[in-house]
């Protein structure tokens, strides 16, 4: 899987400049939930919640672990003599990825419907900034080897797709100013 974020297994400086928004998202986020927690403590929550998140998705910048995980699924494929079907297995595992993704949003809108809801009428910058950053993931969950030849479309090539990821963040950090005064 290759990325203009990661060359040989290195972050480039886009990816580093991303690393720096989603930390910079994360802490913002950290301290709107700092500041809201006062008022409102659902709100606080909220924003711990979303904070620690990017947190997490920030620290995978420069940890790559999806390409360690796909690298060690092609290493079991290979000891299992299964590379002949490494395209299925790829397929097999973006539709695993999508399951679990559809799964964790499935019991998060079930279990919490008022806070989701709420979210999205409080914080609609930091709802559209999140959406954008999942459709960013999503994208390039889709773009391993042959998964988006299966699909039809090479998502590598669309250009500029560090802007989806990087304008989510700049939602998010936008929203967690204002709500911060």
């Amino acid at each position: 899987m290759s990325s203009d974020m990661h060359v040989a297994g290195q972050l480039t400086a886009l990816g580093w400049t991303m690393f720096a928004l989603y930390l910079a998202a994360a802490g913002l986020s950290f301290r709107a939930a700092a500041v809201c927690r006062f008022r409102d403590a659902e709100l606080g929550r909220i924003w711990n919640w979303l904070a620690a998140g990017l947190a997490a998705l920030g620290f995978n910048k420069p940890l790559d672990l999806q390409t360690r995980l796909i690298e060690t699924g092609r290493q079991a494929a290979r000891q299992a003599n299964l590379l002949p079907c490494l395209p299925e297995l790829h397929l097999l595992f973006f539709l695993g990825f999508m399951l679990a993704i559809m799964a964790l949003l499935a019991v998060v809108m079930l279990r919490w419907p008022a806070q989701i809801a709420r979210f999205g009428r409080q914080l609609p910058w930091a709802a559209g900034g999140s959406v954008l950053v999942c459709l960013y993931i999503v994208i390039r969950a889709a773009s391993i080897d042959s998964v988006d030849q299966m699909l039809g479309y090479d998502w590598e090539t669309i250009p500029f797709l560090w802007l989806l990821e990087a304008g989510g963040l700049l939602l998010i950090m936008v929203q967690s100013l204002r709500a911060a005064k």
